[in-house]
C-alpha cells in the first residue's frame, strides 16, 4: 500500500505502510512479501477481497502456521475497526475495551485505509493524559500547542496561565466575603473554625474524581446527559451518606458536641453531593457551548465547590447552632 494523507482526527496517527493479503495466499507467500520492504507496523497482516478488509492475523500466528495453509483458514474477523473521522481518544478506548494493540481504520465500504498501530495508541495516550493535565491545571490554549508549554516563552506563558489564576484570585477572596458574615457566629462558637478545611477539601476531592470520570466519559463514547446526571445524582449520595456519617461522628469527638457534629456531618453529605453533581455538569456545560470540557473545567469545579462547601457549612451551622 502507497502512504496517503488521511483526512480526520485519527487521520495524522494512521498508518498506511502495512502489510496486506488475500485469502487465497499462503504464509509463505506473505512472508516473502514482506522481505525487502519498509513497513510501520508490520505486526498484524490484514486480509483484502476486492480491496475490502475481511480478516486480520498475527504475524507470530503467521510465522508459526504451515507454509501451505491459505490465510482464509487461519485469519480471524476483525472485532475492531475505527472511521477516519473517529476521535483519537475513541481509538485509545476501543484498544483497550478490545485488548488489541493495532487498530484498522476501513471507510464506509469497509475498504481498508490504514491502521492505528501500538506505537501511535501509546503515543496519543501520553500527548491525551498530559494535555488533560495541563487543562485541568488552568493552563489555557494559545497560539501554540498547550503541550509545548513547558518551552514556551515567558509572555506566553505567562497569558495561558494566568487567566483561571486571576479566577481563583477572585474565588478566593469571595470566599473570604462569605466567612465574613458568619463572624459573630463562630464568635460565639470558636468550634466552627476547626471544620472549613475539611469542609472544602472534601468537597474538591469529591468533585475532581467525579469531574475526571465526567471528561473521559464523554470523549470516548456518547453519553445521555440525563441519564448520567441522575447516576452521578445517586453516587453522590452515597458517597455523602457515608462521609457525613465518620466526619460527623469525628467532628463531635474532637469538638466534644454533637451539635457541631451533627452540622459538620450534614454539610459534608450536602457538599458531597453538590460537588459530584455541579463536577460533571461544568463539562457538559463545556460541551454545549463547544469547548473543551477539560479547559478550565478544574479552576472553575474547585472554585464553586468551595464556594458552595463554605456556604453551606456556615448556613448549616447559623440555622441549627
Amino acid at each position: 500500500m502507497s502512504s496517503r494523507s488521511i483526512g480526520g482526527p485519527i487521520g495524522s496517527i494512521t498508518s498506511t505502510e502495512i502489510p496486506t493479503c488475500q485469502p487465497e495466499d499462503t504464509p509463505a507467500t506473505v512472508l516473502d512479501r514482506l522481505v525487502g520492504r519498509t513497513w510501520e507496523s508490520a505486526d498484524t497482516i490484514y486480509v483484502l477481497e476486492e480491496g475490502k478488509l475481511v480478516g486480520r492475523l498475527d504475524i507470530t500466528a503467521l510465522l508459526q502456521s504451515t507454509d501451505d495453509v491459505p490465510l482464509s483458514q487461519l485469519m480471524e474477523t476483525p472485532s475492531a475497526q475505527l472511521q477516519p473521522g473517529t476521535d483519537r481518544e475513541h481509538a485509545i478506548f476501543l484498544a483497550i475495551k478490545e485488548d488489541r494493540d493495532e487498530i484498522p481504520v476501513v471507510d464506509s465500504d469497509k475498504r481498508l485505509i490504514g491502521a492505528v498501530t501500538s506505537q501511535a495508541i501509546i503515543d496519543t495516550m501520553h500527548r491525551a493524559h498530559f494535555e488533560d493535565i495541563l487543562l485541568r491545571a488552568g493552563v489555557q490554549k494559545t497560539g501554540r500547542q498547550i503541550l509545548d508549554e513547558p518551552s514556551a516563552r515567558v509572555r506566553i506563558a505567562v497569558r495561558s496561565r494566568a487567566p483561571w489564576l486571576l479566577f481563583g484570585l477572585v474565588a478566593g477572596l469571595l470566599l473570604s466575603v462569605i466567612s465574613s458574615q458568619f463572624e459573630a457566629t463562630m464568635q460565639e462558637t470558636i468550634a466552627l473554625a476547626f471544620f472549613p478545611p475539611v469542609i472544602a477539601y472534601i468537597a474538591d476531592s469529591v468533585g475532581t474524581q467525579s469531574e475526571a470520570i465526567a471528561i473521559r466519559a464523554f470523549a470516548i463514547a456518547d453519553v445521555d446527559y440525563g441519564s448520567y446526571i441522575q447516576q452521578e445524582l445517586l453516587v453522590g449520595i452515597i458517597l455523602g451518606t457515608m462521609i457525613g456519617i465518620l466526619g460527623g461522628v469525628g467532628a463531635t469527638v474532637i469538638a466534644a458536641s454533637s451539635q457541631i457534629g451533627f452540622v459538620v456531618g450534614l454539610s459534608l453529605f450536602v457538599s458531597s453531593t453538590v460537588a459530584t453533581v455541579l463536577a460533571s455538569l461544568i463539562p457538559i456545560g463545556f460541551i454545549l457551548l463547544d469547548v473543551d470540557p477539560a479547559l478550565g473545567s478544574g479552576p472553575l469545579a474547585t472554585a464553586l465547590q468551595d464556594a458552595f462547601s463554605i456556604a453551606i457549612y456556615f448556613l448549616f451551622a447559623l440555622t441549627l447552632l
